[in-house]
């Protein structure tokens, strides 16, 4: 029985086939050094913005919280520096 979903990912598989097969490789340290950032500036965007951080800190506190947040979720954020407070 085909269903609507099995077709949906199918087409979708088929062009992400397509996608790596048109891909070109970078090598370039220009092209590889602007990637590093993009990565970086999103993981940043992202930690700074993360709408479950707060639900984290009530669960299993802001320490955890932070370790799990920019130690792993977004590797490459870095904490926003709070003023005022201790760390």
């Amino acid at each position: 029985m085909k269903t609507t979903f099995f077709e949906a990912y199918k087409k979708y598989i088929n062009l992400y086939w397509e996608m790596l097969d048109k891909a070109e490789i970078l090598d370039r340290t220009e092209d590889i050094q602007k990637i590093i950032k993009a990565q970086k500036d999103y993981d940043q965007y992202s930690a700074d913005r993360d709408p479950a951080s707060g639900l984290f800190s009530s669960y299993f506190g802001h320490e955890w919280s932070e370790k799990f947040l920019y130690e792993f979720l977004f590797e490459d954020a870095v904490p926003l520096a709070v003023p005022n407070a201790t760390r």
